[in-house]
């Protein structure tokens, strides 16, 4: 027996399927037959805390939108971890880099808590795009929200200080404050945990 959006028939995984498919209609309106597509090449999968989602080294050509929980992208230089993004729910996560190139991922995304991934394939997606201007448009856009969204983030450490960065963190997103270590959210912004504590008290007492 098959559910309405074409996977087997578990109420909570139709749930999961649903959820996104609301998410890509708010950025491109889509048809039934959109949605019966995009269903079949949907696979729900979980993270525990620790496992990766994409590994250095290791191809993964898929896209993961985050149901729930929270994941951390960082590289590893000199036996350090340099974060360079958080992902959460409603969020779209991939190495698109390596995939366009065909190259191995240069960094990591780890599951920082346990968290719920609904995947598909870029490839089987664009095969999906060639038939639907729907599917094309939405292709597009998510592509180019993660340029805007890299690009900001270079930009930043060209223009901004680094209390420019942690306030403009705290307006965009403040979640990161609330679920991510020192540590982490420090060398996200470039700085060390003594810089981002001083840059903590500034803002309490304004």
């Amino acid at each position: 027996m098959t559910c309405k959006l074409g996977v087997n028939c578990n109420p909570l995984l139709d749930l999961v399927m649903k959820k996104i498919i609301e998410v890509l209609s708010e950025i491109s309106p889509l048809g039934k037959k959109d949605f019966d597509d995009l269903s079949r090449i949907f696979t729900t999968s979980t993270l525990e805390k620790g496992d990766y989602w994409i590994q250095e080294g290791k191809k993964n050509n898929n896209v993961a939108f985050l149901e729930n929980g929270y994941l951390r992208k960082y590289y590893a230089k000199d036996g350090n971890e340099i974060t360079d993004f958080f992902y959460f729910e409603n969020d779209f996560c991939a190495d698109l880099p390596s995939i366009i190139s065909n190259s191995e991922p240069l960094s990591s995304i780890v599951a920082m808590q346990p968290t719920t991934l609904t995947t598909f394939s870029y490839f089987d997606f664009n095969e999906l795009c060639k038939s639907s201007l729907a599917l094309e448009h939405l292709h597009r856009v998510i592509v180019e929200y993660t340029f805007i969204r890299f690009y900001n983030r270079t930009v930043s450490f060209i223009l901004q200080t680094p209390k420019e960065r942690y306030e403009q963190l705290i307006q965009t997103n403040p979640r990161v404050l609330q679920e991510a270590t020192q540590y982490h959210i420090a060398s996200y912004l470039g700085i060390s945990p003594q810089h981002l504590s001083r840059l903590r008290g500034q803002q309490s007492i304004s």
